[in-house]
């Protein structure tokens, strides 16, 4: 039986609904399948390849990648010679929203931020000098922790007793963080920023300024290489090297030497340490957005021990300046 022209264009409208319909569906799943090969790409180390086909993902409208590829321009802490190389307006162009005609584009951040987007709103107070102890718990609570690492040390410097005193036994505090609100906190001492890591590292809260090499220790932690005892018979080295092999603040460090160097791995990672500028610096190598990246798999990840490589070569350039000096 022959259809009557009206009805095949019925059916095929309707078929052809069906398949807009489907097609509208799967296109959120397979931008968040392509974003997951794209972020797997970044934390391989290929630059060159990831941060244009993100920037792409961004300009399309997805919110993860707008938020990834804003918190990749400011926080990436190991730049590839991709981007290094890459002139101002071209970087401009690959981070930023580029649709707007002006001198200064937009942060994706930015333009999220101004839609009231929450994780937006939350990460761009981040990078505020205020203290704001509401925020950290808020980024905690939004699955982006390790953001709140500029909040944290923020209130830690500039917040009132009160503050600081909540803080100190707030959930939210990020364990690594612990040392330096102490040392803001507690009875001001002779290099009091290195020797509170110390005792974070060892457990040991009787560790004071009279122990010469507490004291010598204490200067790398806070400041890194050229500013402490860096010799192997200083009693504490073992139980910071220990400290830095097995801790997950500090797994890119032990990655990249039990890679690199596994029967030196003790002394490899004390020396990535001190030339990353000590254990303040060396925390700070973090997952750029946590509901995206998770922490731990951005820890284990070759972008993670490219950026301690990239900080170390850093130190040690600054290092020969000195001594040259």
């Amino acid at each position: 039986m022959k259809q009557s022209f009206r009805s095949i264009v019925t059916t095929c409208t309707a078929l052809a609904t069906g398949v807009a319909t489907a097609l509208l569906t799967l296109q959120p799943a397979f931008a968040q399948d392509r974003l997951s090969e794209v972020t797997a790409l970044w934390l391989s180390g290929n630059d060159a390849q990831a941060l244009p086909q993100l920037a792409e993902l961004a300009r399309a409208g997805n919110l993860d990648a707008r938020l990834l590829l804003a918190r990749i321009e400011t926080q990436d802490l190991g730049p590839s010679p991709y981007r290094v190389a890459m002139d101002p307006d071209a970087a401009k162009a690959l981070f930023r929203d580029a649709t707007a005609p002006t001198l200064w584009p937009q942060t994706w951040l930015s333009v999220e931020a101004a839609k009231g987007a929450p994780r937006a709103v939350a990460l761009q107070k981040a990078s505020q000098p205020e203290p704001d102890l509401p925020l950290i718990s808020q980024l905690h609570a939004l699955g982006e922790a390790q953001a709140s690492d500029h909040p944290t040390r923020i209130l830690a410097l500039r917040g009132s007793d009160a503050e600081k005193t909540a803080l100190k036994a707030h959930p939210a505090l990020l364990p690594e963080l612990a040392p330096y609100l102490a040392y803001l906190t507690d009875p001001p001492e002779p290099r009091g920023d290195g020797l509170a890591a110390l005792r974070h590292i060892t457990g040991d809260e009787t560790i004071d300024a009279t122990d010469r090499d507490a004291m010598g220790m204490a200067g790398i932690l806070a400041l890194g290489f050229h500013y402490g005892d860096h010799d192997a018979g200083n009693q504490w080295r073992p139980k910071v090297e220990d400290w830095l092999l097995s801790n997950p603040a500090s797994r890119p460090v032990a990655a990249l030497c039990d890679t690199r160097c596994p029967q030196q791995a003790g002394a490899c990672s004390f020396a990535m340490m001190a030339l990353n500028g000590g254990y303040f610096e060396l925390i700070r190598i973090d997952s750029p957005l946590e509901t995206v990246i998770p922490q731990e798999r951005f820890l284990r990840s070759p972008r993670a021990a490219q950026m301690v490589l990239a900080a170390g070569h850093i130190g040690a350039g600054r290092n020969q300046s000195e001594m040259a000096g």
